[in-house]
C-alpha cells in the first residue's frame, strides 16, 4: 500500500511541473541507420555468337510415278498410185509440117522461158547464148530420127549473109517433141541472127560428130541457094 501511494504522489507531481503531457504516449526516437553500401555493378561482357552453318538438307528424290502412254494407231498408208503420164498430143499444136517434119521456134520470150524452165538439159547452151548468137528450134517426126541435121544462115544486122551453119545433133523416138538451140559462132554484140533453117531427119548413120556446130563463112565469088526441107 506504501510502494502504491508513492507512485501515485510521483506522477502528481509530474504532471504538476509538466514534465511528462497528460495524455502522451511516449514513443521510442527513431534509430538513424547506416548509409546503405552500393553493390559493384558487374558489366556483362558481350561474346560475339559465330553463325552457325546449317547443314545442306539434301532432299530426297521425287519418284515420278511413270508416264501412262496413249496406244497409238498405227495408220496404214495408203500406197499411192502411179500418176499416168498423159500421153503427148499428135500432130504437136502451133508447128508447121514440111516433108513429113513438123518444126517451131519460140514465138516470143514468154514461150522461149517457158521452155528453158521445162528443159533444165539446156542450161549449158544457154550460157553459150551469152556470147554467141544462137536461135531454138523444136522439131518432131512421124518415125524415129538416128540424129538431126540443121542448115541455116547467119545474117548481119543489115541484112548481108556473113556464113553458112551446120548443127548436127542427136537424135530422137517418131512423135516425140525435141528441142535443140543451134550456136554460131559470131559473137552476140555484132547483132546477128540464124534464119532460113533446113531441117533433115537422119535414119541412117550419119558421119560427124554429135553435137557440133560448124560455121562456113560465105566469099563474094561463091553464091549459096537455100535448100528445102528434106528427109532421108
Amino acid at each position: 500500500m506504501l510502494a502504491l501511494l508513492e507512485l501515485r504522489v510521483l506522477l502528481a507531481l509530474a504532471l504538476l511541473f509538466g514534465a511528462i503531457p497528460a495524455n502522451a504516449e511516449t514513443k521510442p526516437s527513431p534509430k538513424k541507420s547506416a548509409p546503405a553500401t552500393k553493390k559493384p555493378v558487374i558489366k556483362k561482357k558481350v561474346v560475339e555468337k559465330k553463325p552457325v552453318k546449317k547443314k545442306p538438307v539434301k532432299k530426297k528424290p521425287v519418284k515420278k510415278k511413270p508416264v501412262k502412254k496413249k496406244a497409238t494407231k498405227k495408220r496404214v498408208r495408203k500406197t499411192a498410185k502411179p500418176i499416168p503420164i498423159p500421153k503427148a498430143v499428135w500432130p504437136p499444136k502451133g508447128f508447121q509440117l514440111s516433108n513429113g517434119i513438123y518444126y517451131s521456134s519460140p514465138k516470143n520470150e514468154k514461150e522461149l522461158i517457158a521452155l528453158l524452165t521445162a528443159k533444165s538439159t539446156l542450161a549449158a547452151d544457154v550460157m553459150a547464148c551469152k556470147e554467141f548468137v544462137c536461135t531454138v528450134i523444136q522439131v518432131a517426126s512421124e518415125e524415129k530420127c538416128s540424129s538431126w541435121q540443121f542448115t541455116s544462115r547467119v545474117i548481119a544486122y543489115n541484112g548481108e549473109q556473113l556464113g553458112d551453119l551446120i548443127s548436127l545433133r542427136k537424135g530422137s523416138q517418131g512423135k516425140i517433141v525435141a528441142t535443140y538451140f543451134l550456136i554460131s559462132k559470131e559473137p552476140l554484140e555484132n547483132n546477128s541472127e540464124i534464119n532460113h533453117i533446113v531441117t533433115t531427119c537422119i535414119r541412117g548413120s550419119l558421119v560427124g560428130e554429135i553435137p557440133s556446130d560448124q560455121f562456113i563463112p560465105i566469099t563474094p565469088e561463091v553464091s549459096k541457094v537455100e535448100t528445102q526441107n528434106s528427109s532421108t
